[in-house]
This record gives structure tokens, sequence and C-alpha cells, in this order.
């Protein structure tokens, strides 16, 4: 079955399964990756003597690495021009409003709403569509705590971290010219990436347009409206992260599959039961995707838990003595990236599976439950890379994608 809502992206594409949407990432990733070692490739080997000694960065593949250097490019481009127009004073109140939003009750929602007045103004304020964000070490400053003053990207911003140290010890000539050569690979990601990947993001721009106004007094509007080449990155990350982290992943002793509640066919009537973990399905609903993985999971040696959007991944961290447990995260490209830089903090084994499409109600006034491809979930719970399949995929056919989609 197609999919069935109208979001901003869709791996189904007019198609009947995802199926191709993993042979055409799985093409397009060597076309992004040849593009960003021709042009990249000599600053991520700077930054990677640079901490040579840090076993943190150790912890990335060099493919990891690029892909952050890329996000730089794109970040800058995308959201430059709004953390050039913020001055000191507004990300003191952003970032104090981020930290108010977890206050419980009315405080919390207060806090929530004005962010979001704040920050999706200034992105729809016409008279920042020309300002520019001088490429340097103190506009890099200005990005990064743009990043962290939103509330959306502080994970992306921890990120960036490492690469503003690098380049003020490089200097801000180095600086001016790396960055610069990530915007523009970063346009060039863009328009590649959108003849390749295109077809899976073709209502992108008319959800923005038909959402603007109504996100306009929402915390959420500013991680709602990503564009097109956003989604694009999150989609060759998800693809990066499981190639780098794979072998890691296979030498777990445990597994753990980690959905989004957006997967439950009915939240209000769910029975998941809490847990410090998250939620673990009771099978309340037979016709529910996340019972059917659930029930995936006893026959394939994985066990299932529900996340909200706003868990602590800490604690699958591992433990000194105790065994390790792999994790699979399903998520949307939007929030992929940041949800597997969490997970890599943590030195959690992980793989991850992408929504075949939205539909929580960050995005849908009706929300409606979501699906993922389950040949690939089996592909990822099993760590492989060319994505052969083994005895224990019986019963998976090539028109399933749960919906059995």
């Amino acid at each position: 079955m197609a999919s069935p809502v109208t979001t901003p992206y869709s791996l189904f594409a007019g198609e009947n399964n995802t199926d191709h949407y993993y042979r055409d990432i799985s093409l397009f990733a060597v076309k992004a990756l040849d593009l960003l070692e021709e042009n990249l490739g000599s600053v991520t080997d700077a930054l990677i003597s640079f901490y040579q000694d840090d076993q943190d960065i150790k912890n990335y593949s060099r493919e990891e690495l690029l892909l952050e250097a890329l996000m730089i490019g794109v970040y800058w481009n995308r959201y430059g021009r709004y953390a050039e127009e913020s001055s000191d004073a507004l990300i003191v109140v952003m970032k104090q409003l981020a930290l108010l939003r977890k206050v419980p009750g009315q405080t919390g929602k207060s806090a929530d709403e004005a962010r979001g007045i704040l920050g999706l103004n200034m992105m729809e304020n016409p008279e920042h569509e020309n300002s520019f964000l001088m490429p340097g070490i103190i506009g890099f400053e200005k990005l990064i705590n743009w990043m962290e003053a939103t509330g959306e990207f502080h994970r992306e911003a921890r990120q960036f971290g490492k690469w503003m140290h690098f380049m003020k010890d490089t200097g801000d000539g180095f600086t001016f010219i790396c960055i610069s050569l990530m915007r523009n690979i970063a346009r060039q990601f863009s328009t590649i990436s959108d003849q390749h990947l295109g077809k899976y993001t073709l209502e992108t721009e008319n959800f923005h347009s038909t959402v603007r106004q109504k996100y306009s007094k929402r915390e959420d509007g500013i991680s709602v409206n990503r564009s097109s080449t956003e989604y694009h990155l999150g989609m060759l990350g998800a693809y990066l992260i499981n190639e780098s982290n794979r072998e890691k992943y296979r030498n777990s002793a445990h597994k753990v599959l980690l959905v989004p509640s957006c997967m439950k066919r009915n939240p209000l009537t769910c029975r998941a039961m809490q847990t410090k973990y998250g939620e673990i399905c009771t099978s309340c609903s037979k016709n529910c995707r996340v019972n059917e993985l659930n029930q995936l999971g006893k026959t394939n040696n994985f066990k299932v838990v529900i996340l909200k959007h706003s868990s602590d991944l800490s604690v699958w961290a591992p433990e000194p003595g105790k065994s390790i447990t792999g994790v699979v995260g399903v998520a949307c490209p939007a929030t992929l990236l940041a949800g597997g830089f969490e997970l890599k903090h943590h030195n959690i084994a992980a793989q991850c599976v992408v929504l075949d499409h939205c539909g929580c109600h960050h995005w849908m006034d009706n929300p409606v439950s979501t699906s993922l491809n389950i040949k690939e979930l089996l592909r990822r719970m099993e760590g492989d890379s060319a994505g052969c399949f083994t005895a224990r995929q019986i019963n998976i056919n090539s028109e399933e994608s749960i919906e059995v989609a």
C-alpha cells in the first residue's frame, strides 16, 4: 500500500513498498562519499591529526567525520543568516526558554510557545532573507550558539564544537577557507541529492507553505520546517551510521529495537507498561504495528521498547562488567542524526532504520500510525552490510514494509 498521508517525505514515492529507497540510498551514498572525500578529505584528515590522541574522536569513522563536515556547510547555508541576525540578548532569552521548557505544567508550555514565536518569526522575517553569516571563527561561534538556543539542534551543536576547537587552533584564515569549501560542497550536495533522492521529498516545500501560519506559535516550528536537503542529509547519515557502526553492533550480546510512539495504533488507548528504559508493549491491540514488531522480536531474538521524543538514551550505555546491548533506533530523517549523535556520545552500539513516512502530531493535526520496512529492519538487526537475507527472515516477501507496509 502506498503511503496513506501527505508528509514532508515519503519513502514510498508512489510505489507499493519502500524497497527501492534502500537501493537508491546505497547508490547515492557512493556518489556522495566520492564528493565528500575529494573535496573535504583533506580538512577531515587535519581534524583527525589534531585529535590523534583523543579517544572520543577515534570512535568516529572517517565517513562519519566527512558527514559532519558536510553538515556544517548545510547548516551554515540554511541557518547562518538567522544566527547572524540574532542578537546576544535574543540568544540568552532563547537559551533560557529552552531550559524552562523542561519545567512541567503551564511554565513549560508557555516557554515552548514563546520559543516558537521567537524562532520561527525570526526565520520568516523578510529582512533576514539577504543576511549573510561570514565564514570564520566568530561566525562559527554565532551559528553554534544559535543552534543551542533553539533547543532543536543541541546535539548537532555539540558535534560542531569539536570542529570549532580544531579551527580555533588553526586560525581564522584557515577557518574561512574550510567553511567556504564546506558551504560550496553543501550546495553541490543539495543539487545531486535532489536528483537522486528528490522523489522522496516532493512534498517538502508544499508542506512548508501550508503549515507556516499554523506553526507560528508552536515550539516545533523550526523543527518541522526542515529543508529537503536536510532530509536527504538525514537519509545519507542513516546509511553511514549503519556502515560505520556495523561491526561493533554485531558484537553486542543483546539486541533492542527502539521505536517512536508514533508507531502505535492508538496512543490514547495504548496499555504499554512504563519502565525506566521506556514503554514495553503488552500486545493490547492485535493490529498495532508496535505489537507486530513485538511478535517479530520474539522469533528473532530482539526486544522492543517504545520511546518518547525526549527519552534518555543514556540508559543503554555499556556498563563495566556487563554484556553490551546493541540498539536499532527508528526515526524520521529530520531527527535521526540527532539521535545517532546521542547514541554515539554514550558509546552505544547502534544501527538505525528510517520511518517510511512521518505521522506524529508534530507534522499532522490528525496523527497516523507510521511504518517501517521489515526487510531493512531485519538486515539492521543482523548488522548486515550488503543486505543479504538469512533463513530467519522467512515469510518476509518483497511487498512487505510493515503496513504491514
